[in-house]
C-alpha cells in the first residue's frame, strides 16, 4: 500500500468505472449545466440521489441557491454532449436538444434516465460539496451507458447474462 496523494487517489479511483452525466439547475433566471461522473443512489424510501461537486466550481453559487437540480443519465451515442457540458460555456442548452422536467428544468433528449430533484441537503466534503436530492419525476429509457474509466470516457458496456454470473 502506498500514501493516498492526490494523484495516487485519483490513479485509484479511476479503476472504479462510473456513469457520465449532465446536471442542470437554474437560479435568479440563470440556466446552469455540467458534466458530472459522481452521481448516485441514496435512498430508495424516501427517494434521494447524490452528486459532489468541487467547492472552486464558477457554478457553485447557482447551483447551492436553486430549489432543484435536473440529472440526466448519458447513453453511449451522447459522449460530444458530455464534451460539450465539461466546457463550462455561459449557455450551455442553447444548442443541445432538451426536453422539460415537470419543475422546468431542461433535461437532455435521448439520455438513458431523467431524474427531477428537490434539493434536501448540502453537505461539506473535504474540497467538493454534497448536493443530496429527493426525486419527485423519473424517467427511464432502454440502452447503454456512457462511462467514464481511467480518466477517459468509454463505450460499450454490454450487461451480463443472469446465468454467466458464477
Amino acid at each position: 500500500m502506498i500514501h493516498a496523494s492526490p494523484l495516487h487517489l485519483r490513479r485509484a479511483l479511476g479503476q472504479f468505472a462510473t456513469g457520465i452525466a449532465v446536471v442542470a439547475a437554474r437560479h435568479d433566471g440563470r440556466t446552469i449545466g455540467m458534466t458530472i461522473s459522481s452521481f448516485t443512489s441514496l435512498s430508495m424510501e424516501p427517494p434521494l440521489v447524490l452528486w459532489s461537486l468541487r467547492d472552486n466550481a464558477r457554478s457553485r453559487p447557482v447551483f447551492e441557491a436553486a430549489e432543484g437540480f435536473a440529472i440526466s443519465v448519458l447513453s453511449e451515442r451522447q459522449s460530444h454532449v458530455a464534451a460539450h457540458f465539461a466546457r463550462g460555456q455561459a449557455d450551455p442548452f442553447a444548442t443541445v436538444k432538451t426536453i422539460e422536467a415537470a419543475s422546468g428544468l431542461p433535461l437532455i433528449e435521448g439520455a438513458l434516465a431523467h431524474f427531477d430533484c428537490v434539493t434536501d441537503r448540502i453537505y461539506d466534503g473535504g474540497d467538493h460539496r454534497i448536493l443530496i436530492g429527493r426525486v419527485m419525476a423519473l424517467r427511464v429509457e432502454e440502452g447503454r451507458p456512457l462511462v467514464f474509466f481511467a480518466s477517459r470516457i468509454s463505450h460499450g458496456v454490454v450487461p451480463m447474462e443472469a446465468s454467466s454470473h458464477a
